[in-house]
């Protein structure tokens, strides 16, 4: 490539990033749009935003968003062709741009508490030092900041760590941070992860049964470390740090409140719920922030965007080739027969290695998570079964946020806490978890 062209694709690039979150702001509306009136028109709009954005990303992006973009959506697309299968395919992209809005909003969620007045003395009233009360204070703000912040709850912690010279104990910090950050997976509806199970599973799943099994799952799994001494609850901390921590998360709380209301009195999924009310709530707190606090919300979800077109990309190729491949009577007579062959609680265990594996091996688990969920709920014979499949899911991609390459969360943790990727993958959260899956691949055995 010569000097010139070099540089006319660099401000190709660059250009692409300024017009960006004009196109995210598009889709959202389309989005919202679809939400209140239903209305296919709106859809389609959010799914050519969509797909503008992965196209974008062929002729600027790089890396594992554009190979996986290239790997899977070109498969969806051949696939699609081949078996005249383009309504899946079309489908697949729609809801593409759906989870696309609903994790734009989940940006602006992390611009609202990261502008947050009061998070600085959330970070420096952190004085547990025994390492037991530092493990459990960690847990504790990974699990905390990661039911809004999701990977955002990363850089809250970062700076901790930054403070902190020898590298095992980095490590251990890291360890532990990641832990919470994994378990808020398994119940928080601000996810893409719980996204996407309420929408694999269909209006049989009974939300309000997996969001308990997934809190009591979290509970019981923060709670053992407590009950082996490996860590306690941070009774150290100050005052000051709980009346940070709640004004900091007092707008969360309200917006899960408002979210869940949604989804149990309109039959609203959290993804829906947090695509109309995250935009409302934060124009409600900007107008009762400073103007510093205003532009640091505004810096921080504009900084966000401009980097989000790789993970719309990994949403389209995923879905769209997850759409075509279990639209497929074939994948379908298969499922069917290993169902016959292995049981339908056998395809718990199935799920949990089937994301858990891959996404260990480096591939993204919503990738294997939105094959495997479509594919096998239809055969689920009742809520119970329901349930405990999407619980699977959720522990599978819980591992991943902890300890597997496949991970966006696990990434940025070694990348901003500085620690040996290899070491946090294989280290105590790695043991810990194929334990927890275990189990839960035990009890789906033992399920009638």
């Amino acid at each position: 490539m010569s000097v010139g062209s070099g540089g006319r694709a660099a401000a190709l690039a660059a250009g692409w990033r300024r017009l960006l979150p004009a196109v995210i702001f598009a889709l959202w509306t389309a989005s919202a749009a679809d939400i209140l009136s239903g209305e296919p028109l709106f859809r389609h709009a959010a799914g050519a935003c969509a797909a503008l954005i992965a196209l974008a990303t062929l002729a600027t992006g790089r890396g594992m968003a554009r190979r996986m973009l290239l790997l899977l959506g070109g498969g969806g697309v051949g696939l699609a062709a081949l078996t005249d299968h383009w309504e899946a395919a079309l489908a697949g992209l729609d809801r593409a741009a759906g989870f696309a809005a609903f994790l734009a909003c989940l940006y602006g969620l992390r611009a609202l508490v990261q502008a947050s007045p009061a998070l600085p003395t959330v970070q420096s009233a952190f004085v547990a030092f025994r390492p037991a009360a530092r493990r459990g204070a960690l847990q504790l703000l990974g699990l905390v900041f990661a039911v809004p912040l999701a990977i955002g709850a990363v850089s809250v912690i970062a700076p901790l760590v930054a403070k902190e010279a020898d590298p095992a104990r980095r490590e251990d910090i890291a360890t532990w941070a990641m832990r919470g950050v994994g378990l808020a997976v398994l119940f928080s509806p601000f996810t893409v992860a719980m996204g996407l199970v309420v929408s694999s599973l269909g209006e049989r799943l009974p939300m309000a049964w997996l969001l308990l099994a997934g809190l009591a799952t979290a509970l019981l799994l923060a709670g053992i470390p407590h009950l082996t001494g490996q860590c306690r609850f941070p009774a150290s901390l100050p005052p000051a740090f709980w009346q940070a921590l709640r004004r900091v998360l007092l707008p969360v709380g309200l917006l899960i409140a408002a979210n869940l209301a949604l989804v149990f009195t309109i039959g609203l999924t959290p993804v829906h719920g947090a695509v109309l009310l995250v935009p409302l709530l934060g124009a409600v707190v900007a107008a009762n922030r400073s103007a510093g606090a205003r532009r640091q919300m505004r810096d921080i979800l504009l900084a966000d965007w401009r980097r989000f077109d790789g993970e719309i990309a990994i949403f389209v190729g995923s879905l769209v080739f997850a759409g075509v491949v279990t639209s497929l009577p074939e994948v379908r007579a298969l499922v069917g027969e290993l169902t016959g062959v292995l049981g339908p609680g056998s395809l718990v265990g199935v799920t949990i290695v089937g994301i858990a594996l891959p996404a260990a091996l480096g591939v993204h688990m919503l990738v294997t998570a939105t094959i495997l969920l479509t594919a096998f709920a239809p055969v689920m014979p009742d809520a119970a079964h329901l349930v405990l499949l999407g619980l699977g899911g959720l522990l599978g991609w819980a591992f991943g946020s902890m300890s597997a390459a496949g991970s966006i969360a696990f990434l940025a943790a070694v990348t901003l806490l500085g620690v040996s990727a290899r070491r946090l993958a294989l280290g105590t959260n790695f043991r810990f978890m194929v334990a927890a899956m275990a189990a839960l691949c035990l009890v789906g055995l033992l399920l009638p």
